[in-house]
C-alpha cells in the first residue's frame, strides 16, 4: 500500500476496541484443536497414556521415553473448512482449504546402566501446528438494524470540530492524530463522517456533539465476509526418564508464536426513502503476531504389562500480542438524481501498544490398555478453566471489561478424548473420538465441538508411513460488531482434514 503514514499508541487510552474482545482472546487463548502426526490424530489424540509419538509428547511429556529408539517424523496436512451461514434466515455458504507441515521433530533415546533406577531417558525437540488460521466465513441477508448505528455509538459526544480537517490537513493527518491523541472511537467517528454516513444534528456548529443517521429508516441488505490466514504454532523443547522400567516422567518447555491476519468486508445498501447514503462499504484489515511462553510437566505409569496410566499438568501459556490496523470506507450518497462517490482511505497503519494475554492451563488424567502386539484402547479427559483467560494490564479499562465480561460469561471446559488401534502384520487400523466442551455458559453463543476420526499405517522396520482422516463439527453464533450493529448469525462450521505423516526409526 503506497503513502502509509505510521501511528504509534502509546498511550493506554489509544488501546483500540474493535479486535482485543473476549473473542479474539478465546481465538487465540483456546486449546480445541486436533493436530499432529497421523497417528495422533487418527486417534482423535488420545495419547496421554501412550507416549510414543512426537504430537502425543506435546500431550504428556513423559511420552518421548516410551519410544524403544531415537526417531524423527515429518506431517504434511490438508485441511478444508466448510461455514454455512443463517442471518436472518438467509442461509449462505463458504469454504476454504490449506495445504502446510503440520509436524516436523525428533526424539533422541538413551539406554543407561542395568543397575541404576533410570533405565532410559529421552531428550526431544517438536513442533506442531496448533491452529490453521486460513478459513473464510460469509454472510448475508436483511436487517433493520445499519451500520450506521456502529459509527453513531463511536461518535456519540465528540465534538464536530474533532470529525473537519482544517487548512491544509488532510483526513489522513485527521485520522493519524486522532488515533495518536484522542482514540479509537474518534477514528471510527470521523470515517462515518467523512464517508457521509452520519450528519451532524448542527451542521456548522464546531461544539456539536450529536448525530443522526444518512442512511435512513426501513430495512438494509447486508454482507459481511471474513477472510482470515495464519498459524498458531508450538516448538517444544523435551526431556524424560524412566525409572525402574515402571514409571515414566518427563518436563516440555513451550515457545508459542501467533501469526494471523484477518480482513473484514462489510457491504451495505438501502432504497429508503429517507437515506441520503444508500451504498455503504467499511473494510478492516487487522494482523496480529505474538510470542508466548508455557511448560507441561506429565508422567506415565505401568500398572500392569497391559495398563497404564497418565497425568499431565500444563501451565497457562503467557502471550505478549501486537497489533495493527487498516481500515478504509466507500460510500454513495444520493441527491435527487445527482450519485456522489466518497472514498475515506486514510492509509494509516494504526500500530497498537502491545499487551499480554494469559491462555488457560489444563490437568489431563489418561487411561490405556495394550492387547500384546494386536493393538490398544486409550481414553483422556482434559479440563481447563476459561474463566482464567486474561488480558493485561489491567488498569486499561478495555481489558478491565473484558476481564469482567470472560469471568461472567465463560467456564471450565472438559475435552473426552477416545483411540484405538489394531495391528494386521504390518497394517494398522486406527479410529477416535472426541468432544470438546463450549467454553461459554451460553452455548448459544458456542457450542460443543464433536469430532471424529480414522487412520492406516505401515511400517518397513526403520520406516513408517501414517495417513489419517478426521472431521469435526460445531456451531457457534457471528457477531458482526462490537456496538451498534451487533446483530449475530448462526455458523455451522465443518472441518475436514486429511493427514500424512513419514517416520524413521534412527
Amino acid at each position: 500500500m503506497k503513502n502509509i503514514f505510521i501511528t504509534s499508541a502509546l498511550l493506554i487510552g489509544a488501546f483500540f476496541c474493535e479486535a482485543q474482545t473476549v473473542t479474539d482472546g478465546l481465538l487465540y487463548g483456546q486449546q480445541d484443536n486436533l493436530y499432529g502426526t497421523a497417528r495422533y490424530r487418527a486417534l482423535s489424540g488420545a495419547f496421554g497414556a501412550l507416549g510414543g509419538d512426537l504430537s502425543a509428547v506435546g500431550k504428556n511429556p513423559a511420552g518421548s521415553v516410551i519410544f524403544n529408539n531415537n526417531y524423527a517424523s515429518f506431517t504434511l496436512a490438508n485441511s478444508n473448512r466448510n461455514n454455512d451461514s443463517n442471518y436472518f434466515g438467509t442461509l449462505s455458504g463458504s469454504d476454504s482449504s490449506d495445504f502446510d507441515i503440520n509436524q516436523a521433530g525428533g526424539v533422541l533415546v538413551f539406554t543407561t546402566n542395568a543397575e541404576s533406577p533410570l533405565t532410559k531417558f529421552s531428550l526431544g525437540f517438536n513442533y506442531d501446528a496448533t491452529r490453521s488460521y486460513d478459513d473464510n466465513v460469509y454472510l448475508t441477508g436483511t436487517s433493520n438494524t445499519s451500520i450506521s448505528q456502529y459509527f453513531l455509538n463511536n461518535a456519540r459526544g465528540f465534538t464536530l470540530d474533532n470529525f473537519e480537517t482544517r487548512d491544509g490537513e488532510s483526513v489522513a493527518d485527521l485520522y493519524q492524530f486522532l488515533g495518536e491523541d484522542i482514540g479509537f472511537d474518534a477514528q471510527q467517528g470521523l470515517l462515518g463522517f467523512q464517508g457521509f454516513i452520519i450528519d451532524p444534528v448542527a451542521p456548522g456548529d464546531a461544539s456539536n456533539t450529536q448525530y443522526v443517521s444518512s442512511t435512513g429508516t426501513g430495512s438494509f441488505n447486508q454482507g459481511y465476509e471474513v477472510i482470515s490466514s495464519g498459524t498458531q504454532g508450538k516448538f517444544s523443547f523435551n526431556i524424560a526418564g524412566e525409572f525402574y522400567e515402571r514409571l515414566s516422567v518427563g518436563l516440555n518447555l513451550n515457545s508459542h508464536f501467533i501469526d494471523y491476519t484477518r480482513f473484514t468486508g462489510f457491504r451495505e445498501l438501502n432504497s429508503n426513502a429517507d437515506a441520503t447514503t444508500t451504498d455503504v462499504q467499511f473494510n478492516n484489515r487487522l494482523e496480529t503476531t505474538g510470542n508466548g511462553f508455557s511448560f507441561q510437566v506429565g508422567a506415565i505409569g505401568k500398572i500392569t504389562e497391559a495398563l497404564r496410566i497418565g497425568a499431565t499438568y500444563e501451565s497457562p501459556t503467557w502471550y505478549d500480542i501486537e497489533e495493527t490496523l487498516i481500515q478504509e470506507v466507500f460510500t454513495t450518497q444520493q441527491t435527487g438524481n445527482q450519485e456522489t462517490f466518497k472514498d475515506v482511505v486514510p492509509n494509516v497503519l494504526n500500530i497498537y501498544a502491545p499487551y499480554d494475554l494469559k491462555s488457560p492451563g489444563s490437568v489431563t488424567g489418561s487411561i490405556a490398555y495394550i492387547f500384546g502386539n494386536k493393538g490398544l484402547l486409550s481414553v483422556d479427559y482434559s479440563s481447563r478453566d476459561y474463566a482464567s483467560l486474561k488480558f493485561s494490564p489491567e488498569n486499561n479499562s478495555t481489558f478491565a471489561s473484558n476481564n469482567d465480561q470472560i469471568a461472567n460469561q465463560l467456564e471450565r471446559a472438559g475435552t473426552l478424548r477416545i483411540g484405538g488401534e489394531y495391528r494386521i502384520d504390518k497394517f494398522t487400523l486406527r479410529a477416535g473420538y472426541r468432544m470438546v466442551e463450549s467454553p461459554y455458559e451460553d452455548k448459544s453463543l458456542m457450542d460443543d465441538l464433536n469430532g471424529y476420526s480414522a487412520g492406516l499405517g505401515y511400517s518397513w522396520g526403520s520406516t513408517t508411513l501414517d495417513l489419517s482422516y478426521d472431521y469435526s463439527k460445531r456451531e457457534y453464533s457471528q457477531q458482526l460488531f462490537s456496538t451498534g450493529l451487533t446483530n449475530r448469525s448462526l455458523i455451522n462450521n465443518e472441518n475436514n482434514n486429511i493427514v500424512l505423516t513419514l517416520g524413521f526409526n534412527l
